[in-house]
């Protein structure tokens, strides 16, 4: 079966949700995680969220990455530095490890699942639940989980999708090894 791995990272707690398709409008959910790097900060922090998600991947292989581009509060400037710190490990150790993954925007995650791409994170958690019938453990898990879903959603593995989500994940490029 097709897998599609989301990935929502934040400094603070960052989720991971492994959807696999299954022909039917609620994909099955084989793994949610999030990833707390408790009391870590700088480098140790980085190394921790890093190795815990590349291990996830290694583990489960899934055919699709999709990983929530960078949303960047510049009024929280003190979260900015170790979000990029950490996304940017992410990214070369993907590319390094020879593998792709989608890059969809906050607002196009957000607009995937509400409709509206400036939709506050607990309406995401609610329409996950509403459309997917899946109660995220975090906002975190619920963004990690419609990533995921767009990764199924771009290789036209999610049935029952509208129109504009079709649109969104057909808009979204690999970023190539």
């Amino acid at each position: 079966m097709f897998t599609s791995m989301g990935l929502d990272l934040s400094a603070n707690a960052s989720g991971v949700v492994l959807l696999e398709a299954n022909g039917t409008k609620v994909p099955c959910c084989v793994l949610e995680k999030e990833i707390v790097p408790k009391k870590l900060a700088g480098m140790a922090r980085v190394v921790f969220v890093a190795t815990e998600i590349m291990t996830l991947i290694h583990e489960h292989e899934p055919n699709r990455i999709c990983m929530e581009g960078y949303s960047l509060n510049l009024k929280n400037a003190t979260s900015v530095i170790p979000l990029v710190e950490i996304g940017g490990a992410i990214r070369l150790m993907m590319y390094l490890d020879g593998l792709t993954w989608l890059d969809p925007r906050a607002g196009q995650v957000k607009e995937f699942a509400t409709g509206k791409g400036n939709s506050a994170k607990d309406l995401v958690m609610m329409n996950v639940l509403k459309r997917w019938s899946h109660e995220s453990k975090s906002n975190n898990t619920a963004d990690a989980y419609v990533c995921a879903a767009i990764g199924l959603a771009h290789v036209n593995k999610l049935p029952g999708i509208t129109e504009r989500m079709r649109a969104i994940a057909g808009e979204l490029k690999l970023n190539a090894a």
